[in-house]
């Protein structure tokens, strides 16, 4: 990862702004078309959790700001980030769920499926955990799939924020293909522009993936 020269980053003064802020994110919900994908995976036969969470990885690596931290109170760009992702567990709790970027996508399928069986048996507190969570270079996904929400507000704390994004998926509607998407940013590094340019690199990440000739 590399440090942001501050004096030449065109943020510099927003970062100042934002960055003190008692609740610095700001939250933006829209609904996606997942129809295509939905099909695409069926027709396939893979996992529309795994696909989505993979593409919505993807994209996050193709667009800079989705990569930028707030590090010893200095803004720094990531080279590469892991999905933090909230699964359900047996006895109806949650656990986290660690997934790097792994391609093709048979690769990353792989990687989730044993990470998740894992993740699933063991306490929230586990060791994965303790050496996980608080670190920077982590995307938080949750997912709802009971839910077709229009607006989500997360659980927070005041220590110190690092500008980790926060995406939450909710319920796939099969009669209209659309699927709500909650997006949480730090507003110094990022502004709605950057919120609607994430959502650009994430649909043609979609429009790719399900391509007739599948492009991984």
């Amino acid at each position: 990862m590399t440090e942001i020269d501050i004096d030449t980053w065109p943020r510099s003064q927003h970062f100042s702004l934002f960055k003190d802020f008692n609740q610095p994110y700001f939250n933006v919900c829209i609904v996606i078309d997942a129809k295509r994908l939905f099909d695409f995976c069926k027709s396939n036969h893979h996992s529309f959790f795994q696909s989505y969470i993979f593409l919505a990885l993807r994209a996050c690596h193709q667009y800079p700001p989705m990569l930028q931290r707030i590090i010893n109170n200095a803004p720094w760009q990531l080279d590469g980030a892991r999905a933090s992702v909230v699964e359900l567990a047996t006895d109806d709790t949650f656990r986290f769920s660690y997934f790097s970027l792994k391609q093709p996508f048979a690769d990353f399928s792989k990687h989730v499926q044993q990470v998740s069986s894992n993740s699933k048996v063991l306490p929230l507190f586990s060791e994965a955990f303790a050496h996980t969570e608080g670190q920077a270079d982590l995307i938080h996904i949750s997912v709802l799939p009971w839910l077709d929400f229009t607006s989500f507000s997360h659980a927070h704390t005041h220590g110190i924020s690092m500008g980790i994004p926060k995406l939450v998926f909710g319920k796939y509607n099969k009669e209209t293909g659309k699927m709500p998407l909650s997006i949480d940013v730090h507003h110094a590094l990022m502004d709605g522009l950057h919120v609607a340019r994430f959502i650009e690199h994430f649909q043609n990440c979609i429009d790719q993936y399900c391509q007739p000739v599948h492009i991984d």
